[in-house]
């Protein structure tokens, strides 16, 4: 799977991964231990402001990639 590593915005660079993939957000979200609508929500509702710097490594590491290939998350937020 080739992806833009230059795109800084997590929801779009995170949607881009997910839609080049056979996984879907609702089990994309139980992997992580979340309710099936949480990572769509993540995406298309921007809620939470920023997935948590725990999930957001996972999701990297799943897809075996750095995480800076998912977007740069918000370090301030308290999401």
């Amino acid at each position: 799977m080739r992806i833009d590593m230059r795109d800084p915005d997590p929801r779009t660079a995170l949607a881009r991964v997910v839609d080049a993939s056979p996984h879907s957000y609702a089990a994309l979200s139980r992997m992580l231990g979340r309710w099936d609508g949480y990572l769509r929500r993540f995406v298309v509702e921007g809620e939470p402001a920023a997935l948590r710097p725990d999930e957001h490594r996972r999701l990297a590491d799943f897809y075996g990639l750095d995480e800076r290939a998912l977007g740069v998350r918000d370090l301030w937020s308290d999401a």
